[in-house]
């Protein structure tokens, strides 16, 4: 590991490709949020001493930017460092690069964890004698927007998901991939052949569960390619999550 920055390698398999021959952004954001995990096994604070800890960590928003992505059988690689600690959340980022090392993609992301019985936050500043300080790195840089608030206007669902087996994490609850993956799939193929996926924002506001309906709430300003979406509880109007999509 270079200074406070790890580095992890990936390959773009063939049942990882969409119809245009590239790497899936949900499949980009599943291997995102693998070196995330990866680093901070690395760093000390990873699913060893989460275990014993019965901490978990909370993906709280993610913002994906690409300028392309890898092709089938394309090695690819994900360098990470966290950028800020504060007591309830910290900054972590990340820039995607090609086999040939240039930076094709970046991203940046926040995250909580949280104490599995109590469900509160654990204080990021005390953890372990505040040894995640000691993986800050302010020098790198991410030339991307930090996530920013959704605001959606429609009151009418244009379609409704419920959250099956295959859609649950090991926490339980709705996988935060899956999210990407209902979101995605609200665009015609049409769209996906004439524009670029530009960036992919997503805030994760309350845990969906087996079995919640989730109705899925689309606005949309065609002029800039701008896409805001709502994922709501059916049963209670809880804010599932919120994310905004650009294409170009």
């Amino acid at each position: 590991m270079e200074s406070n920055i790890g580095t992890y390698s990936f390959l773009a398999e063939p049942s990882q490709m969409d119809f245009t021959g590239n790497l899936m952004l949900s499949v980009l954001g599943k291997h995102l949020l693998d070196s995330a995990s990866m680093h901070a096994a690395d760093c000390g604070f990873g699913m060893t001493f989460l275990n014993e800890n019965h901490y978990t960590w909370v993906l709280s928003r993610l913002a994906v930017e690409c300028n392309e992505l890898p092709g089938q059988n394309e090695a690819y690689s994900i360098d990470t460092w966290i950028e800020s600690v504060l007591s309830s959340f910290s900054g972590r980022n990340f820039i995607i690069k090609n086999s040939k090392g240039k930076a094709i993609g970046y991203a940046r992301s926040v995250w909580a964890m949280i104490d599995m019985e109590s469900r509160r936050p654990v204080n990021l500043l005390t953890l372990r004698d505040g040894i995640m300080k000691k993986y800050i790195d302010t020098e790198k840089e991410c030339p991307i927007n930090r996530p920013e608030k959704i605001f959606t206007r429609t009151c009418t669902p244009v379609e409704a998901v419920t959250v099956r087996y295959s859609d649950m994490d090991i926490n339980g609850h709705l996988n935060s991939i899956r999210y990407m993956e209902y979101i995605l799939n609200l665009f015609p193929v049409e769209t996906f052949k004439k524009k670029r996926l530009k960036r992919f924002e997503i805030s994760y506001l309350s845990e969906a569960v087996y079995g919640d309906i989730l109705g899925i709430y689309h606005d949309s300003d065609e002029t800039v390619g701008s896409h805001q979406i709502e994922m709501r509880k059916q049963t209670s109007g809880e804010t599932a999550c919120k994310a905004k999509v650009i294409f170009v």
